[in-house]
Order: C-alpha cells, then structure tokens, then sequence
C-alpha cells in the first residue's frame, strides 16, 4: 500500500470520482484521495479552497504537473511527459490518460465548497494508434502503488509554492511542457498569468479560462 505525506490521506475506492465527491459533497476536509489500480491508475483528490473559483480551477494544472513530477522521479529519465492545457497527459506524442475537474455550480468570483480533481492514467496498452500507455512507453516497472505515492508527494510540494507564490511556478512548467507548443497547434499562443489559454482566432487574440474546462457533478 502506498504511504501517503502528511496532510493527505489515501483510501481505496471502486470508483475514486464518485467516492471523492459524495465526500466532497457532505463535507469532508480537504486533501482526501480516494485511488484504485489495475489496467489504469484512477485517483481523485477533494480540495478545499480558500480563494475564488477561477484561482482554485488552477488545481487542474498543478494536478497535471504533480503526476508529471512523480512519474519523472520514478519512471524512465528519457521519457518524453507533455501536458495538454485542457489537461491530458501525453506520453512519446500519445494521450496516456487526463486531469479533469469537477465542482460544484457558482460564481467564478465565488469561493467553491469544494473541489475535485480527478487524475486517469492507463498502464496496459491499448489498440488505438493515438493513445498509449505506461507499459508500451518503457515504464512497465512501475505500479500503480508506487505512482499515486509519488503523484501525492509532488502535489502536495507544488500545494506550498502555489499557496506562497501564486501560480508562477506553474505557469512556467505548464509552459515548458505544452504539448501545443510542442506540436505546434495552431493558433497556440501560451498562458496568461492565471493560467487561461491565449490563442489566436483571425486576427484577435482570446482567452479561454480555466473555468471553462471545470466539470459539474
């Protein structure tokens, strides 16, 4: 069983979303993970914020970045790990599983009850040309124990630089590790400093918010 840090505890769940937001939902403290293993590493954590919810939506990147973190630390060195801004990760140019988000309804400029951030990676292949998994990418010494252990860590790490600095240090990283600008996506043109999309559309630029990509229960 995977050893959790201090101030996140780990329980297993059939189905870890659902678990996370019935808890979430009758109001449970923050940094509960509910996980299971097998073919794929499901896992999802219940946040609870303190700030409005377009800041508090940064919990998908900084989710995304933790499991980029972690599997860094513990799996092959040469493996290529990118994010995507709507939260998927992607493995050696492959989609190997995604962050989502799921709150509850309100005001971007409101503080949510809670949210939930809920993390799938897969470990077995399977049969689809742009999809891939842990196993196909060199990484089949890691178990799914072992992964959600290092993904918790390396959240709860960026949790402290997030709370004392802002999203700086994310907008960095999640810049260095864009798989739009990676590909070249067209249109792509970066991050603003709350961690919306910048993209160009004719002859405008847009903005697409964090908040766009939240999830209802």
């Amino acid at each position: 069983m995977p050893e959790f840090p201090p101030l996140l505890r780990g329980t297993l769940a059939a189905e870890p979303r659902v678990a996370a937001i019935a808890e979430a939902t009758a109001g449970c403290d923050g940094g509960l993970i509910f996980w299971r293993g097998g073919d794929v590493l499901e896992a999802a954590v219940v946040f609870a914020p303190d700030v409005p919810l377009l800041q508090a939506a940064q919990m998908l990147p900084l989710t995304g970045l933790a499991l980029r973190d972690g599997l860094g630390a513990i799996g092959p060195p040469e493996l290529p790990i990118h994010l995507t801004w709507d939260g998927r990760i992607m493995l050696n140019g492959a989609e190997a599983g995604a962050v989502t988000l799921i709150a509850p309804k309100g005001s971007t400029d409101a503080i949510p009850d809670w949210i939930v951030a809920h993390l799938l990676i897969r470990f077995v292949p399977v049969e689809e040309h742009d999809r891939t998994a842990l196993w196909s990418e060199g990484a089949g010494d890691i178990t799914p124990d072992e992964l959600v252990e290092a993904w918790a860590r390396h959240m709860l790490h960026r949790l402290s630089v997030w709370q004392d600095d802002g999203a700086k240090s994310l907008h960095t990283d999640l810049t260095g590790c864009a798989w739009e600008a990676e590909s070249k996506a067209e249109g792509f043109l970066g991050y603003d400093e709350t961690l919306g999309r910048l993209r160009r559309d004719g002859e405008t630029v847009k903005l697409d918010p964090l908040t766009d990509l939240l999830e209802t229960p």
